[in-house]
């Protein structure tokens, strides 16, 4: 098995929506396939989740899925002829369902209490900017200052938005429950502004009775603000930066990316960097020198995976991308510090004990450190710390597994456990010499807890391997 460390995320789309070209993606490396329910409905992605997962089983090896949920975006609706090519000086009207005039559709009710007349209007990724001069009854007028191409549903961005947008609408609260009756490991919740976003989707969970990994996309200002919040009460963060690009001044992203990283780091939750990754490849079959610099240095800053978005949505060479990916990252990791961190509530007995871990494993050698587990906190503890070897996790629970795709270091395998301590860890030694990251003589490390199925990690062992 591949020892990556950094996981990589590929955005399914029109180019690889295939099983021949899913199959293609697996193989070329992908750990976890996007499911961006901006597009698409609810049954094809529904299909594709099955997709994976039946082609990963038959690929031997776990594959994650992400269910990328829309949340308050606010687009552009069906403009006429569905392009336009806006011109510098040209003024247009923008209008929301309700608004009593003709202009350019917005799906967003009362579009003109979110703007003011001065403030700065970016669509399409902020290619394009528009300046409100005025804002009345749903209708928003403003002069186009940078021009081009724009398309049917395109984004729009405020910088400046004078109020809070509705957090988890209707459709978002379909789309997630598509997403979970599919079998999604993670729910990827778009433009989270506080800690309480994240309360809809926990409560459909509790009513549906499903446990399912939460990651907040960071690409607001107002989410810079209560960054620690954030951090806390979801699973997992993304630093989404091509509308965070838009937000914030584009000179501070590299800080502010490193920023989240290290304050996500700290609590022992994954971090996703996103956005314009490899972009040049999407018409190219190699990267530039500044996109392999850009992936090295989230990998050096910790990241634990790099999503792909258009590379592999609509791109002509996404298993070159995600090849590149992983070229890339596994030199990055050789250069990766491997002291390791202290973090927060270091005092706690499981985050004590997995500390313990790390350092036992690297003092002593150890080709693996592997935790048997239902509830995965063993293995999402151990990994808090970054150790050097890698993290096998052997679990009996999909979920589990699905959702540990995520953890850089981690390798999350399905096999069936007891209760019995012994036979528990003889079947994590058998996974782990079967994966090959141990042989003969190899030194390993076991994390778990007893008794089995109780959520603790509370039983730290060494064994060394027969032979040799």
């Amino acid at each position: 098995m591949n020892q990556r460390a950094v996981k990589i995320i590929a955005t399914v789309g029109p180019a690889i929506a295939t099983e021949e070209r899913l199959a293609e993606m697996i193989a070329a490396g992908v750990d976890i396939f996007r499911f961006n329910f901006a597009h698409s409905s609810r049954e094809e992605h529904a299909q594709r989740i099955r997709l994976v997962k039946e082609l990963a089983d038959r690929a031997g090896r776990p594959v994650g899925t992400l269910a990328d949920i829309s949340g308050p975006k606010i687009r552009l609706g069906k403009i006429l002829g569905d392009n336009y090519e806006l011109k510098q000086g040209e003024t247009v009207t923008l209008c929301s369902p309700e608004a009593g005039e003709q202009g350019w559709p917005v799906q967003l009710a009362h579009f003109d209490q979110y703007v003011q007349p001065g403030d700065h209007i970016y669509l399409a990724d902020g290619t394009l900017r528009l300046h409100a001069t005025a804002c009345r009854d749903g209708a928003v007028t403003a002069t186009v200052e940078i021009g081009g191409p724009i398309t049917s549903f395109k984004g729009i961005n405020l910088p400046a938005l004078r109020q809070p947008l509705p957090t988890v609408g209707e459709k978002d609260m379909a789309d997630m429950e598509c997403a979970i009756d599919a079998g999604i490991d993670w729910i990827g919740l778009s433009f989270v502004g506080g800690p309480e976003d994240v309360l809809p989707v926990r409560e459909l969970m509790e009513r549906k009775g499903a446990r399912r990994r939460v990651l907040a996309k960071l690409e607001r200002r107002q989410a810079l603000d209560r960054l620690e919040e954030i951090i806390i009460a979801f699973d997992g963060v993304m630093v989404a930066r091509g509308d965070l690009g838009i937000e914030v001044e584009f000179e501070r992203v590299p800080l502010i990316q490193d920023r989240i990283l290290k304050a996500a780091r700290a609590r022992g939750k994954p971090v996703v960097v996103a956005t314009q990754i490899l972009t040049s490849m999407i018409h190219s079959p190699r990267p530039t020198r500044a996109e392999v610099t850009d992936i090295a240095h989230a990998v050096t800053s910790g990241a634990d995976a790099l999503m792909l978005s258009e590379e592999t949505a609509i791109g002509e060479y996404g298993a070159k991308a995600v090849e590149t990916v992983a070229k890339v990252s596994l030199v990055a990791e050789t250069m990766t510090d491997s002291d390791l961190p202290q973090l927060h509530s270091v005092h706690k007995e499981e985050t004590a004990l997995a500390h313990t871990a790390a350092i036992l494993a690297k003092d002593i050698g150890a080709s693996v450190i592997l935790c048997p587990t239902r509830s995965g906190n063993a293995a999402r503890a151990v990994a808090r710390f970054r150790p050097q070897a890698p993290i096998v996790v052997v679990s009996d629970q999909t979920e589990v597994v699905g959702g540990l795709t995520l953890y850089r270091g981690v390798h999350p395998c399905f096999a069936p456990l007891t209760d019995n301590i012994d036979q528990r860890v003889k079947t994590a030694l058998q996974v782990a010499a079967r994966l090959g990251f141990a042989g003969p003589g190899d030194r390993v490390v076991i994390v778990g807890g007893v008794p089995a199925g109780s959520g603790r990690t509370n039983l730290l062992l060494t064994h060394r391997m027969p032979g040799n």
